[in-house]
């Protein structure tokens, strides 16, 4: 079982940047962002091909490479489509991965079907585990390799509710790239090879006008996996993930009001680099690196006011908070971490309105830039 970290206060990060894309995976495959296929079309295949350059505050600047298209299997234009996409990135910290995925929607959205196969080679800072662990700042190189295989089959129940079941499979090998620091008297970070392999449950809850920028309605998302010592894994646990966002027209369908709350919560037994951190993810609390703050739990809740021009260019403020602690009994005596920023956005294509992100946020020890795809949530 992964320990605490004894570790001594540091002085505040300076600016860094930070895309929180979901074209750069994270080492978590239980909150691999499964991506949204946009509006609807008129092609039946939409070519993709996406180079996107980035600046990371653990793996340094980087380049991603996407190619796929969005495509149908139903011959109904009116429904969502479904989206298939290779890629890989490389940055300057020598850190790459591969992967390839496939979200595929079925008789008439009936059926959700969504795949995907990652191998990474990784190279980051890990902090430690606690808020205490988060405010002293001092980190640990690490290097892992990941190779993840991860499937879901989810039904439509009811309209708008869809629920399933999926499985995971992980071969991970996590190994030091320095010394300690003198800072730290003692670590304990899962080092070595490991395997894992687990069954998991799934619903989601979906009257969201837009994937990509939506003006009303809300999704809802609920995970739960159940790691076990089947298959020649090695580790029993459980992990489980709550998200909740909600969108509303504040005036006409150019000022918006987007808010979020997220909860994640892991079982003892846990792997240090699979316990909720803020920051990454699915709707990752921004002004805060990637995995600084972790524990057994975490909650985050957010807001953002949204005006987009009447061309391609648009503008959000946005804040929020986040919390970690060892246990739901802990949180009430955990500190409130705030966040908040203001960003710029830029509309890709006529087509589908996804855009182009610049968000500048602070939080309580550090600033970060994001440059990225998509919207935070």
């Amino acid at each position: 079982m992964t320990t605490r970290a004894a570790v001594a206060e540091s002085p505040s990060q300076p600016l860094a940047v930070d895309p929180q894309a979901a074209t750069v995976p994270g080492i978590d495959p239980t909150t691999m962002t499964e991506g949204d296929a946009g509006r609807p079309a008129s092609r039946s295949v939409t070519p993709l091909l996406a180079p996107i350059p980035f600046k990371n505050s653990q793996l340094g600047w980087g380049l991603v490479l996407m190619a796929g298209a969005i495509h149908r299997f139903d011959a109904d234009t009116t429904l969502k489509p479904s989206t298939g996409a290779i890629g890989g990135f490389y940055t300057e910290n020598k850190s790459w991965g591969l992967m390839a995925l496939e979200m595929a929607r079925l008789g008439h959205d009936t059926w959700r079907l969504r795949g995907a196969l990652t191998h990474m080679d990784v190279r980051y800072d890990f902090f430690g585990i606690g808020e205490d662990a988060g405010d002293a700042g001092v980190s640990v190189p690490l290097g892992q390799t990941v190779d993840v295989g991860i499937g879901t089959v989810l039904r439509r129940i009811v309209p708008g509710f869809y629920g399933g079941a999926g499985v995971l499979w992980m071969h991970t090998t996590v190994r030091l790239r320095d010394e300690l620091p003198p800072e730290l008297t003692s670590l304990d970070t899962d080092l070595g090879e490991t395997d894992l392999f687990a069954l998991g449950l799934q619903g989601e809850y979906d009257t969201r006008n837009d994937d990509y920028w939506p003006t009303h309605g809300s999704l809802a998302v609920l995970k739960g996996w159940f790691f076990t010592d089947a298959l020649g894994a090695s580790r029993q646990f459980q992990r489980m993930l709550v998200g909740w966002s909600w969108y509303t027209r504040l005036r006409g369908e150019r000022l918006l009001l987007a808010t979020n709350l997220n909860a994640a919560a892991a079982s003892d037994g846990t792997p240090s680099y699979l316990l909720p951190s803020l920051g990454a993810g699915r709707f990752g609390l921004r002004g805060y690196t990637q995995g600084r703050y972790r524990d057994q739990v975490m909650t985050t809740a957010q807001a953002e006011v949204r005006w987009h021009s009447r061309g391609r260019f648009g503008a959000v403020s946005f804040f929020g908070f986040g919390q970690v602690a060892p246990d739901l009994g802990g949180l009430g005596e955990a500190s409130i971490l705030p966040a908040g920023g203001l960003g710029l956005r830029y509309k890709l294509t006529r087509q589908f309105p996804m855009h182009m992100r610049f968000d500048y946020a602070w939080g309580k020890k550090e600033n970060l830039f994001y440059f990225s795809v998509v919207e935070a949530f």
